[in-house]
């Protein structure tokens, strides 16, 4: 599976985009007012984050919360792309990026 795959469960992006903010489980639950038993059963998909959750999730990592659903994620075709894509530009990869309207 590639780096930022767009086969990746609503979980796994949640886990990639807390990691990629630099949080914690730890931190996240305080954030979200949950425990950390809670937002890992989220990350590994045992179960379903209610969506308030998931917008909450977005605005704390500030990713887009149409990312999270697997919505224009375009993705580098290979892992190596995506970390060189990451390190040349300081920027979040494609698929992280916000919304422009």
């Amino acid at each position: 599976m590639s780096l930022l795959s767009e086969q990746l469960t609503v979980g796994e992006r949640m886990a990639r985009a807390r990691r990629f903010a630099g949080l914690e489980q730890a931190e996240m639950a305080e954030h979200l007012n949950r425990n950390r038993n809670t937002i890992s059963a989220w990350e590994r998909g045992v179960n379903e984050p209610p969506f308030s959750a998931v917008v909450a999730w977005a605005r704390l990592t500030g990713q887009p919360v149409e990312w999270f659903a697997g919505v224009n994620a375009e993705t580098p075709s290979t892992e190596a792309e995506g970390v060189s894509s990451l390190s040349q530009h300081s920027v979040r990869p494609k698929g992280l990026e916000p919304l422009t309207f």
